[in-house]
């Protein structure tokens, strides 16, 4: 069951997924669009910046973008196993910029911005296989093991880790309710993904 809005411009497939608006209409629902709201939306729109430099710098085609629950896929032609680092590269490029954007957000002693950057640098390293942290763990397993199919093993990581984080953040009480339903989202979206 694949729902979804699709088109293509300039070559490139562009797709948003239900879970992308439902993540968004979350945030809508929570709290008026603020200026930090549009903040983070920046540093997120940066991150996928350093992705795409890093596939321009790697002479990558970027064949389409999906926008999912947990932010943006960039889809390129396939990179065989010898080009594995070249993969973990372009996965770890999104983390990166919010590293330095961070540190220059602690220099300057702007302390939301640097939180907001540390907060998606950290999100992002999760070991969630729709996550930047997953995707680079499947890319080091597939290139350590090539023979061995490792998604399943991915797939019930996604679960165990989700629900369990998604339970202690809502227990703590030290976050909004929309970070763990969002990664509940991610964790639906990448289950259907694995089916379909």
């Amino acid at each position: 069951m694949d729902s979804g809005l699709d088109f293509y411009a300039g070559g490139i497939h562009f797709r948003f997924t239900f879970g992308f608006f439902s993540v968004w209409a979350l945030l809508l629902l929570q709290s008026a669009f603020s200026e930090t709201a549009a903040m983070a939306a920046l540093c997120c729109a940066l991150h996928e910046l350093g992705h795409i430099a890093a596939m321009k710098a790697l002479k990558i085609k970027i064949r389409g973008l999906t926008f999912y629950s947990g932010g943006v896929k960039l889809k390129s032609e396939p990179l065989s196993l010898r080009n594995t680092l070249s993969e973990i590269s372009v996965l770890a490029a999104g983390p990166f910029v919010n590293l330095l954007l961070g540190a220059a957000g602690c220099l300057f002693g702007n302390r939301i911005f640097t939180g907001i950057n540390i907060s998606l640098l950290l999100f992002n390293l999760l070991p969630l296989s729709a996550l930047d942290g997953g995707r680079i763990m499947s890319a080091a397993a597939e290139w350590l093991c090539p023979l061995k199919d490792v998604s399943p093993a991915f797939r019930t990581a996604d679960v165990m880790f989700g629900i369990t984080a998604a339970v202690f953040f809502f227990m703590s009480g030290s976050v909004s309710f929309t970070l763990p339903l969002t990664m509940g989202v991610i964790v639906l979206e990448s289950l259907t993904e694995g089916r379909s």
